[in-house]
């Protein structure tokens, strides 16, 4: 009898603890879908632009850090967004750290001609970086290609 109640206290406190755990997960998923990163949305771009938006949701009042690295092509790599240069040729072009307001954060960074990386850090425990990369381009030397291309094609 002491052996059967014994059992029937254990079965009954495995069935009571298991929707606690179930929720905690779940809690913990839906915490990190309220940071994210909207605008770029791709995680790599091109544009001609060497300004770029970098907005996103998070709660009010929390800290965002925004760090811009860039690197030019001065080594003869030939950079491109199938080839990207290693950490260590990045350079550090700009850190700032702003809060989120009521409708999440929005920010307005200066890119170089080149290989840029945008990293978007939530200062929360738990909730990972974001990073983006954007190919700024320069337009003269695009068309400049283009039309070099077109008289090789022909």
């Amino acid at each position: 009898m002491r052996r059967r109640t014994l059992i029937t206290i254990f079965v009954l406190i495995i069935i009571l603890t298991i929707p606690n755990m179930g929720y905690a997960a779940s809690a913990r998923r839906r915490d990190s879908n309220r940071y994210k990163v909207n605008i770029p949305s791709d995680p790599t771009i091109s544009t001609k632009e060497k300004v770029t938006l970098v907005s996103g949701s998070a709660p009010s009042g929390t800290e965002i850090g925004i760090e811009v690295y860039g690197t030019t092509d001065l080594t003869g790599k030939k950079f491109n967004l199938n080839k990207l240069p290693k950490n260590s040729d990045y350079i550090l072009i700009s850190n700032e750290t702003i809060k989120s307001g009521r409708l999440g954060f929005a920010k307005e960074v200066e890119l170089v001609n080149g290989i840029n990386k945008v990293i978007v850090i939530f200062k929360v425990n738990g909730i990972p970086q974001e990073q983006r990369i954007i190919y700024v381009y320069d337009k003269a030397l695009a068309e400049e290609a283009a039309k070099n291309l077109k008289l090789l094609i022909k």
